[in-house]
């Protein structure tokens, strides 16, 4: 069924809070990529192709619970381009939480997202996960 690129970025968070990460092997392109800026360290700067961002996204349940992100879509004057500003709050099955703010920006080819850049605070990864920033 043919979707709009509003509810395609959509679909990408709704699998995200629902565990439903086969879902994203329906809305990225086979050679997507999602770019995190902001990463340093052994936090991944780039996720390649849908296999390997699905590999990413079905890995979190190992040390994630619950996960929430409210967010406001914002689309552009080019209809394959969309921002996303939302928070984060993630259960972290050690203990405790980790919350973020974040800004995405998904790029459309075709009907599927071919770029996802995730732009966060990364002084709130440390704080969380203890990881001295470098």
């Amino acid at each position: 069924m043919p979707r709009t690129n509003h509810e395609t970025v959509e679909m990408f968070f709704y699998a995200l809070e629902t565990g439903q990460f086969e879902m994203l092997k329906e809305i990225f392109a086979e050679d997507a990529k999602q770019i995190n800026p902001y990463s340093w360290g052994a936090f991944p700067t780039s996720f390649e192709g849908r296999g390997g961002i699905y590999k990413q996204y079905s890995s979190l349940p190992e040390k994630f619970g619950k996960m929430s992100f409210p967010r406001t879509i914002y689309p552009t004057e080019n209809p394959d381009i969309f921002f996303v500003q939302f928070q984060g709050d993630i259960e972290i099955k050690s203990g405790g939480h980790y919350q973020n703010d974040y800004i995405g920006l998904f790029k459309f080819e075709d009907g599927l997202i071919k770029e996802y850049y995730e732009y966060f605070n990364p002084i709130l990864v440390s704080k969380a996960f203890g990881v001295t920033i470098e």
